[in-house]
């Protein structure tokens, strides 16, 4: 793993609150975004190029976690589905927003709905998400500072 004080993205974890930190994985993080429950940001923790040329460990880890972070996002019917927005090109880390969706939410390609969800800022609610994520992950709770 790089310095976190030179990739604003290997710096997520040290930066993010621990109850924000919903896995922090040899080859994966996630934390939650924004404070808007059900927003979160998975990234590989090694530099790369994004799809494609993720580590064999990190690729074969990353089904498996988007279908269980899913699945969890929707188990307690606060969510009706889930979508995955990649967002891989811009960083040297692939990485995708994660995004719980709400019956008759509105369709989030055209921006405005995406954007319209940090207005509903609530960071208790948020984290209860992240401690609910983690649990079923079987993490532990996140403590700082994190070793590399």
């Amino acid at each position: 793993m790089t310095d976190p004080t030179d990739c604003k993205i290997c710096g997520m974890l040290h930066a993010a609150a621990p109850e924000d930190v919903v896995l922090d994985g040899p080859h994966w993080g996630v934390v939650a975004m924004q404070d808007v429950p059900g927003m979160l940001m998975a990234f590989t923790r090694a530099h790369d190029r994004g799809m494609g040329s993720l580590s064999d460990a990190a690729a074969a880890e990353l089904g498996p976690l988007i279908n269980r972070l899913s699945a969890r996002l929707t188990a307690n019917g606060a969510f009706e589905r889930t979508s995955v927005i990649y967002l891989g090109d811009n960083a040297v880390h692939t990485h995708f927003m994660l995004l719980g969706r709400k019956p008759g939410d509105e369709r989030i390609f055209d921006n405005a709905p995406l954007l319209a969800r940090f207005a509903g800022k609530d960071r208790d609610g948020a984290r209860a998400i992240v401690a609910d994520l983690r649990a079923a992950l079987g993490e532990p709770a996140a403590t700082h500072p994190i070793s590399a």
